[in-house]
């Protein structure tokens, strides 16, 4: 999953690029997620929900044509992240905020700093320069980086091959240790595999059940949660 985070000051357009960006990505056939920083909470204090989290719960859950879940408090990015991962497919995470992060940026303002791939002003933004931005974004942007420093990618470290994406010096180059077939967290955070460790995981494992249910050909997803409490 290749992430771009689209940021700038207030009323310059992020969101209505970050819709854009959406819309563009999706009709290349991308899946495509979102993911908003907010300053405020996510719920309405007089709708239902808002009333169950003022009554002291801990986690609200809303479900019926869709699922919502808040907590009381707010999780790490890379934890967000590695949570879209464990739950969905996605091609192109598109983030809104996040100005401190480490992903590929795209500013809409005078912000800027060693992320930043470009700097647009939304209200000329045409339809051929949008298809210029998506092919740059498809280019320069990557996904979470573990620090592994696995030279798999044929670099020295993660950060020289974050730099090479974002100045276009390795566009057909990829991380190749993406979560792909293991994905292993440790209190909440994420522990880097490399591809031969998430090989010899998935292996193991679903030798595993094989062993305990004979009707688990048609294996897709497996999730184990350890808690390891007194």
């Amino acid at each position: 999953m290749k992430i771009i985070s689209i940021i700038g000051t207030k009323d310059t357009g992020k969101t209505t690029l970050v819709t854009r960006l959406v819309e563009k990505l999706s009709q290349k056939g991308y899946s495509v997620g979102t993911m908003k920083f907010s300053h405020v909470h996510f719920d309405l204090a007089d709708k239902d929900t808002g009333k169950h989290r003022q009554a002291g719960a801990k986690i609200v859950v809303g479900t019926g044509k869709e699922t919502f879940i808040l907590w009381d408090h707010p999780l790490d990015v890379e934890n967000v992240i590695s949570t879209i991962e464990s739950y969905d497919e996605i091609d192109f995470l598109v983030m809104e905020g996040f100005k401190s992060s480490r992903f590929a940026k795209i500013s809409v303002s005078s912000l800027k700093d060693n992320y930043t791939i470009r700097q647009v002003d939304v209200k000329k933004l045409n339809d051929e320069k949008m298809d210029e931005l998506v092919e740059i974004i498809e280019k320069r942007s990557y996904g979470l980086l573990q620090d592994l420093n696995c030279k798999k990618c044929g670099f020295e470290s993660c950060a020289d091959f974050s730099q090479a994406k974002l100045q276009g010096l390795a566009p057909e180059v990829d991380c190749k240790s993406q979560f792909k077939q293991a994905l292993l967290e440790v209190n909440g955070k994420r522990i880097p595999l490399n591809p031969f460790v998430q090989n010899i995981i998935a292996k193991t494992i679903t030798g595993m059940i094989n062993s305990l249910d004979k009707d688990s050909d048609d294996i897709d997803t497996i999730k184990i949660v350890l808690h390891n409490k007194d």
